[in-house]
């Protein structure tokens, strides 16, 4: 996370959203999942494809977002 940059008020509030969708640890659809993969690489730098399946890759764009949710709320 050393690209991270400060999120402003509406990336704060779309983590929000995107947070509730994924906060089991497992997005409801597909179109969830990669609606966190994109926000996640726009606001980490990362350039993960928005079908990645990787395991690893997933994990990471999970535990940022829960991180950074964790920060902010």
């Amino acid at each position: 996370m050393d690209n991270m940059r400060e999120l402003n008020k509406e990336e704060v509030e779309r983590l929000g959203v995107i947070w509730i969708k994924i906060k089991s640890g497992t997005a409801k659809n597909i179109l969830d999942k990669e609606e966190a993969v994109l926000f996640w690489n726009e606001i980490s730098g990362t350039k993960y494809k928005k079908t990645t399946s990787c395991g690893s890759c997933l994990s990471a764009v999970y535990n940022g977002l829960k991180n950074l949710y964790n920060e902010l709320y």
